[in-house]
């Protein structure tokens, strides 16, 4: 037996057919419940995307198609006549389906069975569908339609956890978590800096605890959240060197900003600042950071034990910078880290920090409803290719998480989610419910993968090569 499936047209002789002998064998199975219910609308032949019919020779057999629902693209009316089941031939159409969505840059889908279908259920489940709340036009329907979705690409998929909790446990526990969320492949995961409830009996500096976990958890991106507003950016720059050192490419600097009088006065430093200040300080403490990490050249260190020469300092460039909050002559004091500039994330507060993430976040964190204002400034800053957004998403329970993550490409627009744990979680309730939609590491040839290749950023040339090159030529 030689099956093809073949395109053909929604309201075709085959798969109307196909289609009435599935409404024949399913009506009686729901004649009850429908006798009080009313009827889904018809579908509307021009919201059909593609119809595809399965054949043995010329006899048509299973169909299935795709059309686009109240902006989801849902797969219709999968069917398989009752002379060709237990063949296999549900899951190729199904499959069939997803390599042509994927053609067409579909990211999701989504589909709606019956509650008296359990073989239909069986199929979903089995190919890795995931149970959803129903969607679109079964949304008030939770008595009769069972509602599944499949990503077809991976999110972006990042965590963050507290750097506070029990002194006893604190770094045992996050270390554990920070492992469970490496292996099922989360892309990274943020160090918040925030102050401790009054439960927790222990802080840790949140760059502290990211470069010591850093070696020890493979594969997981590290980012730590480092505030500008009481750290001078010299420091806080080869902290973050440090960091992709230690991590061999996999940090990440989350840009803070602080408004608050009580850290003001712990500081010492000076006196608290509205967030208009505080953000337009962290913009150049980045262009600061940024030029330090471009100081060295990649091929600055020459190790060279013969001529006891460690470095070429012609590849060693001051910054000389001045700027309205900071004079910074440079170099820094940390050669060039295997990313050449760690990714930088800003988590949009305001007007403020929005503005500085549009000109200057390689991943950007906004709440659900943010996303479209965030694409709208970062179009605005001509870096719409060269930005990550990401929605933040509480982890209320794995359940939850999970069903959030089945259909944000369609509910938010974004490319992924930050999972925001306000205590250090146990991070095997959350291995099923994440793995449909992360991905493994992008390893390149001849070197492990960074954050940035998993993020699809290019590694930066020093801003000083092509200075240096451009005076010789």
């Amino acid at each position: 037996m030689t099956i093809e499936i073949r395109t053909a047209p929604w309201d075709g002789l085959e798969a109307s057919a196909l289609r009435l002998e599935m409404d024949t064998e399913l009506r009686p199975r729901y004649a009850d419940l429908f006798a009080t219910k009313p009827a889904y609308p018809a579908v509307e032949v021009d919201a059909v995307r593609f119809t595809l019919v399965a054949f043995d020779g010329d006899l048509p057999v299973g169909t299935a198609s795709l059309k686009s629902t109240d902006g989801f693209w849902e797969v219709k009316r999968v069917f398989v006549a009752a002379t060709h089941r237990r063949l296999g031939l549900a899951a190729r159409l199904l499959a069939a389906v997803e390599d042509r969505a994927k053609e067409l840059g579909v990211f999701e889908l989504v589909l709606q069975t019956g509650l008296r279908q359990p073989e239909a259920i069986a199929l979903y489940e089995r190919e890795g569908w995931l149970l959803i709340p129903p969607f679109g036009p079964y949304t008030d329907d939770a008595v009769i339609s069972r509602c599944f979705a499949k990503p077809l690409a991976p999110l972006v998929v990042a965590v963050e956890l507290p750097a506070t909790g029990r002194a006893t446990t604190l770094v045992r526990d996050s270390l554990a978590a920070l492992r469970g969320f490496a292996a099922v492949g989360v892309d990274f995961a943020v160090i918040a800096d925030e102050e401790p409830a009054e439960d927790a009996h222990a802080r840790i500096d949140a760059p502290t605890l990211a470069a010591f976990a850093a070696p020890q958890v493979p594969q997981l991106g590290i980012g730590a959240t480092i505030s500008t507003t009481h750290t001078e950016p010299f420091h806080l720059s080869k902290v973050v060197q440090t960091l992709d050192h230690a991590s061999l490419g996999r940090a990440a600097w989350q840009v803070a900003v602080s408004t608050s009088p009580a850290e003001a006065a712990r500081s010492g430093r000076r006196s608290a600042v509205d967030d208009a200040e505080a953000w337009a300080e962290a913009e150049e403490a980045i262009e600061v950071a940024e030029r330090l990490w471009d100081s060295w050249e990649d091929d600055a260190e020459i190790r060279d034990r013969a001529t006891g020469r460690f470095i070429d300092r012609d590849r060693v460039h001051h910054i000389d910078f001045e700027g309205r909050f900071f004079s910074v002559r440079g170099p820094s004091i940390v050669p060039r880290s295997p990313q050449g500039r760690p990714p930088i994330i800003v988590r949009v507060t305001g007007p403020e920090s929005l503005d500085v993430a549009a000109r200057r976040a390689d991943v950007i964190r906004v709440p659900a409803s943010g996303v479209a204002e965030a694409r709208a400034a970062v179009d605005e800053a001509g870096r719409a290719q060269l930005v990550t957004i990401l929605v933040d998403v509480a982890a209320a329970s794995a359940s939850l998480v999970r069903d959030a993550l089945a259909t944000l490409r369609h509910d938010t627009g974004a490319d992924g989610a930050v999972i925001v744990f306000d205590s250090t979680p146990d991070a095997a309730d959350f291995v099923d419910p994440l793995r449909p939609f992360v991905q493994r590491a992008l390893a390149r040839p001849g070197r492990p993968a960074t954050l940035r290749d998993r993020l699809g950023l290019e590694r930066p040339a020093s801003r000083y090569v092509r200075t240096l090159e451009g005076a010789r030529s």
